[in-house]
């Protein structure tokens, strides 16, 4: 079994709509649909889509003739959105919802700490609970300074997951290595599988070379998980997200054994990324895809 089908199958979501690939909704749509149809359409996960930008999306469809999509929707304003838009996918037949993803809201009269946290994520899992999901997972985003036990443990209760933001138009929206390493070691602690968002363009940490900023790699966030998987501490974890040599990375990701990559791929569910092509280049680059082998 190749690593194209366990490791990377289904890492990739659509986030072609955000920053910074911004694309219009048919441009979008149709690159999805490519994706899908490539070699590598078994890495591309579902199409992610604004909660406020549903009824432009049924038109999109509508003109290029799309049967079905799947879909993870935004609930960009937080939960005040989410119903309408849930009511809206549920109503057009060719929208497979697969995923929510909605953030907390953090009380502004507290102070910040768990008890802040756990206020915010308690008010959102009723707004969740009362929300016919059908099935779709649903993804809590909490920021990653402000990720607590306390709160993990209420989401699991009630079979919500985790978002993390790894990066975004700013030099402050990308986590240190120490605090996103601190971050997984918890998660894993806790068993909350989660999904990543935002910065991770490719595959090995780099500054970006029009912004300057230093972007997690997400074979580094792949890789930084299994470390913690099998043990290691918050610091260990921090060790492999600050990893540049690729070629080091690479060696690891084909030493994983298959029980590995399970337990590694039910714990980081896919990341969401505006150019699918960026990443899947970047593992053939490094030797670990390859279009022979998806063909054979």
């Amino acid at each position: 079994m190749h690593a194209s089908e366990t490791l990377f199958r289904g890492l990739f979501d659509d986030a072609s709509l955000f920053p910074p690939a911004s694309l219009s909704m048919p441009e979008a749509v149709a690159g999805h649909l490519s994706h899908q149809a490539a070699w590598y359409g078994e890495m591309s996960g579902p199409f992610v889509c604004a909660a406020a930008r549903i009824d432009a999306l049924g038109i999109a469809l509508t003109a290029g003739n799309v049967a079905a999509l799947d879909l993870a929707v935004v609930a960009s304003a937080g939960a005040a959105d989410l119903q309408d838009a849930v009511d809206k996918i549920s109503a057009d037949p060719r929208l497979l919802l697969r995923a929510v993803e909605v953030s907390v809201a953090l009380p502004p009269d507290q102070p910040p700490g768990e008890a802040r946290t756990l206020t915010a994520v308690t008010e959102l899992v009723k707004v969740l609970d009362s929300t016919p999901l059908a099935g779709a997972t649903a993804f809590v985003e909490i920021p990653l300074a402000e990720l607590s036990g306390a709160a993990l443990t209420v989401m699991a209760d009630h079979g919500y997951l985790a978002k993390l933001r790894t990066g975004g138009v700013t030099a402050a929206a990308f986590p240190g290595a120490q605090l996103l390493g601190s971050c997984l070691a918890t998660l894993v602690e806790h068993r909350m599988a989660f999904k990543c968002t935002a910065g991770l363009h490719h595959a090995v940490r780099h500054a970006a070379e029009d912004t300057g900023f230093e972007h997690h790699g997400f074979l580094n966030v792949l890789l930084g998980t299994a470390t913690a998987l099998a043990g290691a501490d918050a610091a260990e974890v921090a060790v492999v997200l600050a990893e540049l040599d690729g070629g080091i990375l690479a060696d690891q990701a084909r030493q994983l054994s298959q029980d590995a990559t399970a337990d590694l791929r039910g714990m980081f569910r896919s990341l969401g990324t505006c150019s699918t092509d960026e990443p899947v280049t970047d593992l053939v680059t490094l030797g670990l895809v390859s279009h022979d082998q998806a063909d054979s």
